[in-house]
């Protein structure tokens, strides 16, 4: 028969319940750092593996008592300076990026073709005189 001791070396190598204690036990260090907290939460199962906040409570009784009606974050339109901008959602009214509406310029180097550059002519001053009641 096999020695104890050293079938358990030979198992204990990649075994996560028998980790040394060399450099203090890793694997609850890593298992609480990632949030993924076994205990039963405050609620039970609803909060395993999350970090608790009161935010989702106050959030909630601030609607309920209409105190949240000044609440900026609920509109998507952004005004900052002399552009415009909208707060593009995702799934959450706290969840947003901030994007402009529109560009700041409308500048382009190529010809839109409203007239052709290369036959270009001299523009002609017109007095108001000049223009024929046909015009007007």
């Amino acid at each position: 028969m096999e020695d104890v001791e050293t079938s358990y070396a030979a198992l204990a190598r990649d075994s996560l319940k028998a980790a040394s204690m060399e450099h203090g036990l890793q694997t609850t260090a890593v298992y609480w750092e990632g949030q993924m907290n076994s205990f039963r939460g405050v609620f039970g199962q609803a909060t395993y593996g999350q970090k608790w906040t009161w935010k989702l409570v106050d959030d909630r009784i601030r609607s309920q008592w209409g105190l949240d009606h000044c609440d900026v974050a609920k509109e998507p339109f952004v005004f900052y300076g002399d552009r415009g901008y909208f707060r593009k959602y995702y799934g959450d009214k706290d969840i947003y990026e901030i994007e402009p509406t529109k560009k700041r310029f409308n500048f382009s180097f190529f010809p839109t073709g409203t007239t052709d550059p290369f036959n270009r002519r001299a523009v002609a001053f017109v007095r108001f005189g000049q223009v024929g009641p046909e015009k007007l």
